[in-house]
């Protein structure tokens, strides 16, 4: 006989409680998917239409008697980071079977634990535990949320302060309050201080020694500060620090010229370059923003004066991972002050990291050469240079795209020897192999990176797992697998049609793939021209003909083969990485052309396999006095 568990049991007495809380006319439907939720909820008015409103729900019921344990939970945080990612809100539901209660608290508003590398404990307070005002704070937090996406929020933003959540909120003194309060009532143009947090847009929430900034949790920011030292005098520049801690949050919601507007009007700029954190949140921004030159053209200037090596070194990192096209003179520029100060200093790790900061800046110009001279000059100014992954590895990339592939593939090898922390690096050394003409020892490359990264969800690894497949497919076939390659003579051989010869004078040609891609084709031997057009793509990633004919070979062969499709579905998307809508244009008229009755239904199916890459966290590298650096993502 069956017996139910008193985890079962306690799920739907949690299950039960909370839909006897909602309103009548709510409609609470049980979720059963993976999501990890637990309910939906849909909010409709007192007509019974629907207002739109939808949140989702965990629900969380514990046994336990003591207070401590009751409003407690430990979360992986991947699961957290789930439910913020979601577009609609989550609630997560404390249930307590011994108090007969249960508390809120929205997932959106937990601060994740930066230490915290897999777990940590969700906390909830008095403040948090469900009222009979409960029902209209959610609505009205969901409105609020609406309003903000849609793009409604302009100044004067209405704003409410009021206190953190905390078991005891009297330990919060009212002063903390009424000190923000002050400052703020002076910002009229921008803030309208109400004391109904339901219709706040944006709220501040004052705890004992910080304040949190938060626009229904959309977007939060904070700021510590020590209210017991803040005298009459401060309260202007303390009104300075809370504006920008809007400002962040303005910028996280879209909001950038409100952002400026704050900012420029308020002679902020000042403020921001002296601090670490505020240049990590904020200037990459105001680069991207209407007003980039103008902030180049400050820091430029204030950095002259500046005697704060750090600061500067964040500064120049961030200028270098924005560098809008229309600002690189003015990049170039500050670039080169901060060079010629370092020199004058004859501070030699300074000039060093100028140098290599000109290097990189050159190589994102595409000014390769360029780029090198300076790379290779920072190493006579500082010699650890060469004990250092990063360096081998971005010299390296630039000597790849100089078509140096001896020197690129050893500087790679070195970078991993070094224990480079750059993901795809085994994967480029295999590249910059396969160049050389050892085809057989890139393969074995490509798929030792494969094996190593199998499991890891966080980079891609698609147009590698097609150098594989087409590297193995034809080494299988009896293709070289070294080979002295002579691109002359190939070429040659391609002018003359023979394109198989081409190919036993250079593996990679590529004008002699696509040849004989086109000629595979009209004989109908469609397996070898799919892979003919996926080479040739592969070999020349801006060819869209090539990557289209392969897409098309690839939708007739899968009919018959089903086994082809995960190499189909690598094609289109690598092309899309490449190539974007363009190449989806061409693919589509082509399609038209060849199966108009279908065109629909393929078009649809290849939507859905086309996807954004992974972006890659902006990564800040700052050095410190052992000439070693922290990773900072931004």
């Amino acid at each position: 006989m069956a017996k139910r568990t008193r985890n079962h049991i306690l799920e739907d007495e949690s299950r039960s409680f909370f839909k006897k809380s909602l309103p009548e006319i709510w409609v609470c439907r049980d979720k059963t998917d993976d999501y990890g939720i637990d309910c939906e909820v849909e909010i409709f008015d007192k007509n019974g239409y629907s207002t739109g409103l939808v949140f989702w729900v965990q629900l969380k019921g514990t046994d336990e008697k003591e207070d401590k344990l009751i409003k407690k939970i430990n979360f992986k945080k991947d699961k957290i980071n789930q439910f913020i990612s979601y577009d609609i809100p989550v609630l997560i539901v404390r249930y307590s079977s011994y108090k007969n209660n249960q508390y809120l608290k929205w997932a959106k508003s937990i601060a994740l634990n930066k230490k915290a590398t897999k777990s940590f404990d969700v906390k909830f307070y008095e403040s948090e535990l469900w009222s009979e005002r409960t029902n209209d704070n959610i609505k009205s937090y969901l409105e609020n949320q609406n309003f903000i996406k849609r793009g409604l929020v302009k100044f004067p933003i209405k704003t409410s302060i009021s206190r953190a959540e905390n078991d005891n909120i009297e330990e919060i003194p009212f002063s903390n309050i009424a000190t923000i309060k002050q400052c703020l009532s002076t910002q009229i143009k921008y803030i309208n201080l109400i004391s109904d947090t339901k219709k706040s847009i944006l709220q501040i929430k004052v705890s004992k020694n910080s304040i949190i900034t938060s626009f229904s949790d959309l977007a939060l920011a904070s700021m510590s500060l020590t209210f017991d030292k803040i005298e009459n005098e401060h309260i202007e520049n303390l009104t300075k620090y809370i504006l920008i801690t809007v400002s962040q949050t303005l910028y996280d919601i879209g909001k950038n010229n409100l952002a400026e507007e704050i900012i420029f009007n308020n002679d902020l700029l000042s403020i921001i370059f002296n601090y670490k954190d505020y240049l990590l949140s904020l200037l990459p921004n105001l680069l991207n923003g209407d007003n980039s030159l103008e902030v180049l053209e400050l820091l430029n200037d204030y950095f002259k004066q500046s005697t704060d090596d750090n600061i500067v070194a964040i500064t120049t990192q961030i200028i270098l991972l924005v560098n809008k096209s229309e600002n690189s003179s003015a990049t170039e520029e500050f670039l080169k002050t901060q060079l010629d100060i370092a020199r004058k200093r004859k501070n030699n790790i300074g000039i060093a990291t100028n140098l290599y900061n000109l290097g990189n800046f050159y190589r994102n110009q595409n000014e390769l050469e360029i780029a090198l001279k300076y790379y290779l000059e920072a190493r006579k100014f500082n010699e650890n240079y060469k004990n250092k992954s990063y360096y081998y590895y971005e010299l390296a990339g630039v000597l790849f795209l100089l078509n140096k592939f001896y020197f690129s593939s050893k500087f790679y090898a070195k970078s991993i020897q070094l224990k480079t922390d750059y993901p795809y690096a085994k994967a480029l050394w295999a590249h910059s192999i396969l160049y050389l003409g050892q085809y057989e020892s890139s393969l074995n490359m490509f798929d030792a990176f494969l094996k190593e990264h199998k499991n890891n969800e966080n980079i891609d690894l698609e147009i590698w797992q097609l150098w594989y497949s087409c590297l193995r497919t034809f080494l299988e076939h009896g293709y070289s697998k070294h080979q002295i390659r002579d691109t002359k003579t190939s070429d040659e051989y391609v002018e003359k049609l023979e394109f198989n010869k081409a190919i036993e004078f250079d593996f990679l040609n590529a004008l002699a793939w696509f040849n004989l891609g086109i000629q595979n084709a009209d004989k109908e031997e469609n397996l070898s021209a799919f892979l003919d057009f996926t080479f040739a793509a592969l070999l020349v990633n801006n060819d869209i003909e090539a990557w289209v004919n392969a897409t098309l070979l690839g939708l007739n062969l899968i009919q018959e083969k089903e086994e082809l499709t995960t190499l189909l579905i690598f094609v289109v998307k690598v092309a899309y990485h490449h190539n974007g809508f363009e190449y989806i244009n061409h693919l589509q008229n082509n399609i038209k052309k060849q199966n108009s009755e279908n065109v629909s239904l393929i078009l649809e199916l290849i939507d859905k396999t086309i996807s954004e890459r992974k972006k890659e966290p902006i990564i800040v590298r700052i050095f410190n006095d052992d000439d070693d650096y922290e990773h900072i993502e931004i």
